[in-house]
């Protein structure tokens, strides 16, 4: 057959995984600038093959679409307290407090002096001790430099006196709305734990232009190496330089990543120029208006309707807004024509969320507003059912029964509430474009610890195992087509995109990847985190290939 033009790159003799509505497999893929002109057989994709084709032989592969993080800050890991240079506070390699003081004190002596130290991955509970440091403790380690040693997620932090002297937080400073101070019972002195408390964040070193790019270079050569394709940025540092940053990253081709940009609602709201959400193109696009409902479950400040288990609290303070306040706040947006993106994790918090799309929407009707709840820990059936019948796209942490599993039935919600939280498979069986993300830098997708690549989601997503060896939650595993779906078109989906990628369709972007083994057929599939990337493609350009 005689085609009017040939194919610039031709993938052959490999399994494809399309992704396509009918899940359908083929050998091949056909690329001509930038798209997928074909996509069959072997013979039949051939048939594009021109004296110039390059031909990538795929035996014994499987080609996939290039996978999509949903939920990411990438340049947030400009900040001097997440870049990976700084100190990895993980339990696993600090098992006690005395461990941790010691690490502290290493990044201390290569610090210069009076220079802030900042340490990441701290998660309190799992330490020996089973509790916080306290200001003294970093004191004694670190009295002249300024310490912020912060939770892994970010929402709680424990801070030396040096640092609250800089952020004149004392016996009395007021908690702020949505935060709360942690005090000495005694005393009421500041113990430096602040959980949601924006204080320390206000006086830590500015991020600047340089930083962010070379995160943002640094980020795109390991999400290359992972699969990753595309990314949403779900809020970065809230400057004009972080949006520069990811402009002239692209100018200077150091950024091989699709971004859709979210920002957070207080900057958003100060500088809107008019610009709405879609706007830009296939490499940069305005997303949604971030929005913060609740905290974090770690931090007990995630919103519940019933107690965190042994305490009084059900996480209510970590609320940003009032009901009335937060149904203004997402009418508001959604009149003017943004897309919202909520974080929301407790069952009350959720409930909130989906009353203030259901608010909006009846106050302002528009086709298609497709908003967004982001994490989603704990939904109940109702508001899953709620979620689908207002077209809100649910996007999941789906590491947190491997990650924080134990913890969560342990410690924070106990068995039945842990059982159902991130519920991947109701929400599919309802119908829900639900889709996947890593909230990196929370946890980083190459963590020695707690690895949050796309692949690690889809076999926790599989599994539903905790780090502990139990099952949590198992009427909610679902199968790994599935879990190879949510990373893929419905990430598309949740950034108004299933038109251009996220399946390998003709006339799609080329944005695949090439996997060692075909994670539809392992044997156990907790061993899919462990299947390796062999190539990315991105627009039909190589961004990574293994050596």
């Amino acid at each position: 057959m005689n085609m009017p033009f040939h194919a610039d790159l031709i993938l052959a003799h490999g399994t494809v995984l399309t992704v396509d509505s009918n899940d359908s497999e083929a050998e091949a893929v056909a690329v001509k600038d930038g798209r997928i002109l074909a996509v069959g057989s072997d013979n039949e994709v051939f048939a594009w093959r021109g004296p110039e084709t390059e031909i990538l032989v795929c035996s014994g592969r499987t080609v996939v679409p290039g996978f999509n993080d949903s939920h990411t800050h990438m340049a947030s890991m400009g900040e001097f307290y997440l870049n990976p240079k700084a100190l990895n506070c993980a339990s696993e390699l600090n098992p006690t407090i005395p461990d941790l003081m010691r690490s502290l004190a290493e990044q201390v002596e290569k610090t210069p002096k009076g220079e802030w130290v900042g340490g990441r991955n701290l998660d309190p509970n799992t330490l020996t001790e089973g509790r916080w440091p306290t200001r003294w403790e970093l004191d004694e380690v670190s009295p002249d430099h300024p310490v912020v040693l912060f939770l892994r997620g970010f929402h709680a932090h424990v801070a030396n006196s040096r640092a609250l002297e800089l952020a004149k937080v004392d016996r009395d400073t007021p908690d702020p709305e949505g935060g709360v101070i942690d005090r000495d019972a005694a005393t009421g002195e500041p113990t430096g734990v602040m959980r949601d408390a924006p204080f320390i964040q206000a006086v830590l070193p500015p991020t600047n232009l340089t930083s962010m790019k070379r995160a943002l270079g640094e980020v795109s050569e390991l999400y290359a190496e992972l699969g990753i394709t595309s990314s949403a940025d779900a809020g970065a540092p809230s400057t004009p330089d972080s949006y520069r940053a990811f402009q002239e990253c692209i100018d200077e081709g150091t950024l091989q990543i699709r971004t859709y940009l979210m920002i957070r609602e207080a900057f958003l709201r100060k500088h809107d120029i008019g610009l709405r959400t879609g706007h830009g193109n296939d490499r940069l696009r305005m997303g949604a208006m971030k929005i913060f409902v609740d905290g974090s479950i770690q931090a007990f400040t995630c919103a519940f309707h019933e107690p965190y288990i042994g305490k009084s609290t059900r996480g209510l303070e970590g609320l940003n807004y009032s009901a009335d306040q937060l149904n203004d706040l997402v009418a508001e947006a959604h009149r003017l024509g943004f897309q919202v993106a909520m974080h929301a994790q407790g069952d009350y918090g959720i409930e909130l969320a989906i009353d203030a799309v259901e608010n909006a929407m009846n106050r302002y009707p528009r086709e298609n507003p497709r908003h967004r709840i982001e994490h989603v820990l704990c939904p109940t059936e109702t508001d899953l059912r709620r979620i689908r019948d207002l077209g809100i796209v649910p996007s999941f942490y789906v590491f947190h029964p491997w990650f924080w599993g134990d913890q969560h039935m342990d410690n924070f919600i106990g068995p039945e509430r842990a059982a159902r939280m991130v519920p991947v498979r109701t929400a599919l069986e309802l119908g829900i474009p639900a889709c996947a993300h890593s909230d990196a830098p929370v946890c980083t997708p190459n963590d020695p610890v707690w690895p949050s690549n796309p692949l690690w989601g889809m076999a926790c997503a599989v599994t539903r195992r905790t780090r502990g060896g139990r099952d949590i939650g198992i009427d909610e595993r679902i199968t790994p087509a599935q879990a190879l779906r949510i990373y893929t078109i419905n990430g598309a989906y949740a950034s108004f995109e299933e038109d251009i990628k996220g399946s390998l369709e003709p006339g799609k972007l080329a944005d695949m990847v090439v996997l060692e083994t075909n994670p539809l057929h392992v044997e156990d599939p907790w061993e899919i985190r462990n299947i390796r990337v062999e190539r990315t493609l991105l627009g039909g350009e190589t961004t990574y290939a293994a050596s």
